[in-house]
């Protein structure tokens, strides 16, 4: 599916909503292995924060019209994140 929503490099509403769903369902999944309390729990609700948090900021951003600078160094955090969030589950998992 990710394929397909980035391949014109536009994502629109209707394509967040439905990754969206995808990315609930593993949160359900998961839970459903390992239960709904604990740090496992923490986590998918710390995603859920995090994802609105984001949208949040991007769109005072676009509706402020933020300068360059604000969202070059936005961007580089958003990048550096994921790569963290990469390399501690290769570390962790491999």
């Amino acid at each position: 599916m990710k394929k397909e929503i980035y391949a014109y490099n536009k994502v629109s509403p209707k394509e967040i909503l439905a990754y969206r769903k995808v990315s609930e369902r593993a949160m359900v999944d998961l839970l459903n292995i390992d239960g709904d309390e604990g740090a496992t729990n923490a986590l998918c609700k710390s995603f859920e924060v995090t994802n609105q948090l984001l949208k949040s900021t991007l769109l005072r951003a676009k509706t402020k019209n933020e300068d360059r600078p604000f969202q070059k160094a936005l961007e580089k955090l958003i990048h550096s994140q994921i790569e963290s969030l990469k390399l501690n589950k290769t570390l962790f998992t491999d």
